[in-house]
């Protein structure tokens, strides 16, 4: 389970350096003033954690009314079908 879990992560993290990464490099921080290049990184940081807990608010709200309404049985009848 370790070498899966281990697997997984490194896995992962390809999406990181993909995504995360160039988004990461383009942040114009002032290496001069570390005040200032750690309030720029809290912000970043800030921000996409808090985009990320929207989303998954929004995504459980939405799938919380698709249990309420029936739906998710029959949705995960048709996917595992797939």
């Amino acid at each position: 389970m370790v070498y899966t879990a281990f697997l997984l992560g490194l896995l992962g993290s390809l999406h990181c350096v993909g995504m995360c990464g160039p988004i990461a490099f383009m942040l114009p921080l002032s290496r001069d003033n570390k005040a200032r290049m750690f309030g720029q990184l809290f912000l970043y940081h800030f921000g996409r954690i808090l985009t990320y807990s929207i989303m998954g608010l929004a995504f459980g709200f939405f799938g919380k009314g698709l249990y309420l309404f029936g739906a998710q049985q029959n949705l995960s009848i048709i996917i595992g079908a797939i």
